[in-house]
């Protein structure tokens, strides 16, 4: 059984911290410990994921930001490095636990979205499973406002690094990037339309480049039994 607790950054100690840098280096390729730490000092809450047998299985690190927008101020939140064991690959424990948290935080603003980069395409398929909304998807256009504020936040966050063009960031130097054998895309997986449309956002997934995604976090922008999933 797997368990779920978030809690501010700082909080986190050095067995844990060297817990997460394991886990990363076990999935992903070109880490670097110094990298991992410097990244989590800037990040104001991280959430874990535990096994009761196999201890620290998952994480998410998250950043809360602020931007203007058409000199309108614009809230959400920013996922950094993200990983689940294979092992654990469909549970909804990290997912609910960040729901629980985030969704109640962004209750307080007018407008709070969740800004998300994804490298792989499990990570994008989180928001069609999700969400009856987010951008960019096959399905829609992104609208201008919504990809004003993917654009804000990923200059912001990645400056030069990203192309506003293709909406990805297109890293100048080696990046850490998903292990071969961890979730490779071939034919079967090229048969769904979301990830066949990652893939085409994103040609550069394999080398570690991220798609910039957004989503309003809003309950009523949940899918029904997603919705009852996690709130009732």
């Amino acid at each position: 059984m797997l368990k779920g607790q978030i809690k501010p950054a700082a909080e986190y100690g050095e067995e844990e911290l060297c817990a997460m840098y394991r886990l990363m280096a076990e999935f992903y390729d070109n880490t670097k410990e110094s990298t991992f730490r410097n990244d989590f000092l800037k990040k104001d809450y991280c959430l874990t994921l535990y096994h009761e047998a196999d201890g620290l299985v998952g994480f998410t690190t998250q950043k809360v930001m602020e931007l203007n927008i058409d000199g309108k101020e614009i809230h959400g939140i920013f996922s950094g490095d993200t990983i689940i064991h294979k092992k654990h690959w469909g549970d909804m424990e990290l997912f609910k636990t960040w729901a629980e948290f985030w969704f109640d935080f962004a209750a307080q603003y007018e407008e709070f979205y969740w800004f998300l980069i994804c490298k792989g395409y499990k990570t994008y398929c989180m928001l069609p499973l999700f969400f009856t909304e987010f951008y960019p998807n096959y399905r829609i256009p992104t609208p201008p406002y919504e990809k004003r504020i993917m654009d804000a936040y990923a200059s912001a966050l990645y400056g030069k690094e990203y192309n506003a063009h293709t909406g990805v960031i297109e890293y100048h130097a080696v990046k850490d990037k998903l292990k071969t054998g961890v979730a490779d895309i071939g034919s079967r997986e090229m048969k769904n339309k979301d990830i066949a449309f990652f893939t085409q956002m994103n040609p550069g997934y394999i080398n570690g480049n991220d798609l910039v995604c957004l989503a309003r976090l809003d309950k009523t922008m949940l899918k029904k039994r997603v919705g009852k999933m996690l709130f009732e």
